[in-house]
């Protein structure tokens, strides 16, 4: 009879920890179990046949591929296993080689894949043939010769009542009337532009005037301009000064040639030269050349009207007869010439257009050395 063993001190061990199943592994059991409950291998054959049929190609040579890679290493999702405290940690260098994906041919009924390029495939275009030819030629259609043209709306031509080349008629296609070229020196100018280019618009000739063409030399219309050189006397505010501020005779203003830059649209405009007016209108414009312009010439003026070089202003002081001086010293004060200037002197500071500054104070200048304020202050 054998001894019977020594008993162990203390308590016992308990059984050793399952080792856990990785969800991969769990999967592959689940499938293998599934796949020992199925019928023999003739309805598997069915199955997979089935799956070809109804699955991509391109998916299923996916699947085939992945199928027989080397699965013993773990999955990429998988979490690392930790290293034991009792395991050693020494490096071990093993060169093991890639494992390599094999396709296998399951089935001789799959479907090929479609290749990227089939040359009996045609070729997607995108044509747009509205202007095409029809394949054939409509019925009824008439040749284009054998159109003629009636007055009955309510005739249609067909093949049947067609006229003969003896009798057809060229088509007519109506055109607009055409307007002859104007012509800025007609004296209806106006009339044919506004008929021409403005046909449905009221005509308004005051707003148009400026474009009319200018008199004839001797008609009646240059008669009545207010610097016609036949009148026996003009009024100051009619007399007119170039850019240096001397003063133009009325034939001199018709023979001074337009590229001297003293023609303009104003009440005479066949006459050169600006009148004392115009250029206080210009001291009061919002464009600045145009106010530089003004002070220039008003500067000018002021100063050969102090100098003397239009008479002396004496009898306009006494009273008894007025002379030419005195007489344009009352039409610069009536169109409030030398305020306007000083106006535009006195400004603020920093604010302004600077040539106008400029210009202004050196109007005011010439004013001063004139002399013409210091000889009639007061007046």
């Amino acid at each position: 009879m054998l001894p019977t063993p020594p008993a162990q001190y203390g308590p016992e061990r308990p059984p050793a920890p399952k080792p856990e199943v990785s969800e991969k592994q769990r999967i592959a059991e689940e499938n293998d179990a599934l796949l020992n409950s199925l019928p023999p291998d003739q309805t598997i054959m069915e199955e997979q046949r089935d799956l070809f049929k109804n699955l991509d190609p391109k998916l299923i040579q996916m699947l085939l591929r992945r199928a027989n890679l080397d699965d013993s290493g773990p999955a990429k999702f998988d979490p690392s296993p930790e290293p034991s405290s009792s395991a050693k940690t020494t490096p071990v260098t093993t060169t093991t080689k890639p494992p390599k994906a094999t396709v296998e041919d399951v089935s001789e009924n799959i479907p090929p894949p479609p290749s990227k390029k089939d040359p009996t495939k045609p070729k997607k275009t995108v044509t747009f043939d509205e202007d095409a030819a029809p394949p054939a030629p409509p019925a009824n259609l008439i040749p284009v010769k054998k159109i003629t043209t009636t007055t009955d709306p309510n005739l249609v031509i067909t093949p049947s009542n067609a006229p003969d080349e003896a009798h057809t008629f060229h088509t007519h296609y109506p055109q607009p009337p055409t307007v002859p070229d104007l012509d800025p020196e007609d004296p209806d100018f106006l009339e044919k532009m506004h008929s021409k280019f403005f046909p449905n618009l009221p005509a308004d000739p005051s707003k148009l005037a400026w474009m009319a063409p200018i008199p004839t030399p001797g008609s009646a219309t240059d008669k009545e301009s207010p610097y016609y050189p036949g009148q026996d006397s003009l009024p100051i505010s009619a007399l007119r000064f170039d850019f240096r501020g001397l003063l133009i005779p009325p034939r001199l203003s018709r023979q001074i040639p337009v590229t001297k830059g003293l023609h303009h649209h104003g009440e005479a405009p066949e006459a050169a030269g600006y009148t004392i007016p115009e250029l206080a209108r210009y001291a009061r414009s919002e464009v600045p050349a145009q106010r530089c312009i003004a002070y220039q010439t008003l500067g000018r003026m002021l100063y050969r009207l102090g100098r003397g070089d239009w008479g002396k202003g004496e009898g306009g002081r006494v009273g008894e007869e007025d002379d030419l001086a005195f007489g344009l010293w009352r039409c610069f004060k009536e169109n409030r010439v030398v305020e306007s200037i000083e106006e535009e002197v006195q400004g603020e500071e920093g604010r302004g257009h600077r040539s106008c500054y400029a210009y202004a104070t050196e109007a005011l200048w010439l004013f001063e050395k004139g002399g013409w304020r210091e000889r009639w202050r007061g007046m």
